[in-house]
């Protein structure tokens, strides 16, 4: 079972520093984080437990505290992913098990200290409440996050494919447990067998918030015009302008290629290959990608590459000492993310940061100010891409931080 639960450690930390550095975070990711980090925690005692204590009592029946917030905090982070200006802190007595276990399972912990002997009287009925009072808040949590998230979230959204299949590993969890109790009185070894499952399912949802973030897979082509590397790189790109030009020479290009001639405009055959787009050979392994991503990712985050207004990729590659063709390959084949898009959401994450920071200090925000330090060069690029990547404008946005702050207060 301690290989299990080492392995549980590594990955819930990774995680938590994979999404931790991710390019751009919304608020309701830091929930994920700390969910994430409760499930290291919790694994890192049982693995001290298991490592360091002899007494067969306390390897049987010491339950952890950590397992009571498991369930409140993917109830927060649905709530806050469905409603964006929901504060989490507002319904903060869905942690008061949590608090009273967490009470309960020191104080447990002084008396087997003190006197062995009457520690085990107590670790038992410790053990029987905290296990009867988990499990039925697991299974009602569980249930209303799937119902709440399957009827407010899209049905192919990627948020909502991660919350439903976590509750269902957390309501699985909870009925096998109440299944293996049943079953003790016929010989089946409860503690064993239900901990490892529960233990593998706790490595189970790790990888699976590593994939929602991480993983090429997860990204729906919602249009080619969208997604294809061709274009998306080339300065001034106006993807509606260049549909019309070719809406306009359509019949034009059609005769030119039956007579084998070479089209005079080299909008066709971009177009077309966004049509009709062939079958890429990747040049990098999905390892080799995520490796160049995660150096990027640390690049810009400690050396504040993205503030330079006139980063380039050859820029980029010189100061990162990567081949630049590798790191557009990571960008557009394993992001799907053109290389300025990418820079860009540094500078508004930047942006964004410096909203809330000053505003909860109470200080004067002048926007472009702000967009310059973090690296536009232009205020209608700024407000454009702002405006892309969060959905609002800075003003609209600051307004939403206000507002969230006042009622803080």
């Amino acid at each position: 079972m301690k290989y299990i639960i080492a392995i549980g450690i590594f990955q819930a930390l990774a995680a938590a520093v994979l999404l931790w550095r991710s390019r751009v975070r919304n608020q309701a990711d830091g929930l994920l984080i700390a969910l994430l980090t409760c499930i290291g925690i919790h694994l890192s005692i049982k693995f001290f437990i298991y490592t360091v204590v002899t007494d067969f009592e306390v390897l049987n029946m010491m339950n952890t505290f950590i397992g009571f917030c498991y369930l409140p905090l993917l109830y927060l982070y649905t709530i806050k992913t469905i409603r964006p200006n929901f504060i989490p802190a507002s319904q903060w007595y869905v942690f008061v098990p949590f608090a009273i276990g967490t009470i309960a399972f020191f104080s447990v912990l002084s008396v087997l200290i003190t006197s062995l002997e009457a520690g085990h009287n107590i670790l038992y009925w410790y053990n029987t409440i905290s296990l009867w009072t988990l499990i039925p808040l697991d299974v009602i949590l569980a249930c209303w996050i799937i119902y709440y998230a399957n009827k407010n979230l899209d049905k192919q959204s990627n948020e909502k494919k991660l919350i439903t299949q976590i509750a269902y590993l957390f309501l699985i969890t909870s009925i096998l447990s109440i299944t293996f109790i049943l079953l003790k009185p016929f010989g089946f070894t409860y503690n064993y067998i239900a901990r490892s499952i529960i233990y593998t399912f706790l490595i189970v949802i790790c990888i699976r918030i590593i994939t929602y973030r991480y993983s090429a897979a997860i990204y729906v082509q919602k249009e080619n015009l969208e997604l294809n590397p061709m274009v998306a790189d080339i300065p001034n790109y106006h993807p509606i302008r260049q549909i019309d030009n070719f809406n306009q020479q359509s019949t034009n290009a059609m005769s030119l290629a039956e007579t084998g001639k070479e089209p005079e405009s080299k909008v066709i055959p971009m177009l077309s290959s966004l049509i009709f787009p062939e079958k890429r050979r990747e040049l990098l392994s999905m390892d080799e990608m995520m490796s160049i991503l995660l150096k990027l990712e640390t690049a810009m985050t400690t050396q504040g590459y993205y503030k330079d207004s006139e980063l380039t990729l050859d820029k980029l590659a010189t100061l990162t000492k990567h081949n630049k063709y590798h790191i557009s390959e990571t960008l557009n084949h394993f992001l799907h993310k053109p290389f300025y898009t990418f820079v860009n959401e540094y500078r508004i994450q930047h942006v964004k940061d410096r909203i809330e920071c000053l505003s909860k200090k109470d200080i004067e925000i002048n926007m472009l100010t702000l967009a310059y330090d973090a690296g536009f060069n232009s205020k209608s690029s700024f407000n454009r891409y702002f405006k892309e990547i969060v959905g609002l404008t800075p003003t609209a946005y600051f307004k939403t931080i206000a507002q969230e702050i006042e009622m803080a207060l």
